[in-house]
């Protein structure tokens, strides 16, 4: 009984709210820019790339 409680949960809380956030907000930046030259990030400063 537990396992169909939680994979109920699971598809009717979770996963919509998962989707829902994917909709407003892109973590990744994955989303398509047609006028980006690149889709390289760098990294600005700091200590990075030096050894």
């Amino acid at each position: 009984m537990r396992t169909v409680l939680l994979t109920a949960v699971y598809y009717l809380v979770v996963t919509p709210w998962g989707w829902c956030r994917r909709r407003v907000r892109d973590p990744l930046a994955r989303r398509w820019q047609p006028r980006a030259e690149t889709y390289w990030h760098f990294a600005s400063g700091g200590e990075a790339g030096k050894r």
